[in-house]
């Protein structure tokens, strides 16, 4: 799991955010992409490479636990955001 501290240190470019809250809202961690969290645990064909550091985020952290999980599964270096969305802005980080 990647912390929120992580997040925000990682180097611009070094990771791909990806939002898979199933009712998002207009808000969402800048930089970030929006996908379909079932959609990424079945599609063939992804928005990332299995070279990519990518980490997930839902609004709790329990989701992307388990769509990273599968991703990992398939050989890709994914990670969940822990605590999700609600953690992201709890450190009052910008959305």
């Amino acid at each position: 799991m990647a912390s929120v501290d992580d997040v925000k240190k990682a180097q611009p470019g070094s990771l791909k955010l990806v939002d898979i809250r199933k009712k998002p809202g207009e808000q969402q961690i800048p930089g970030s992409m929006r996908a379909d969290g079932e959609a990424l645990e079945n599609a063939s064909e992804l928005p990332f490479s299995k070279g990519e550091h990518v980490v997930l985020y839902c609004g709790s952290g329990n989701s992307c636990s388990r769509v990273a999980q599968t991703l990992r599964e398939k050989g890709y270096n994914a990670e969940a955001l822990e605590g999700g969305y609600a953690a992201w802005q709890s450190a009052g980080l910008p959305t």
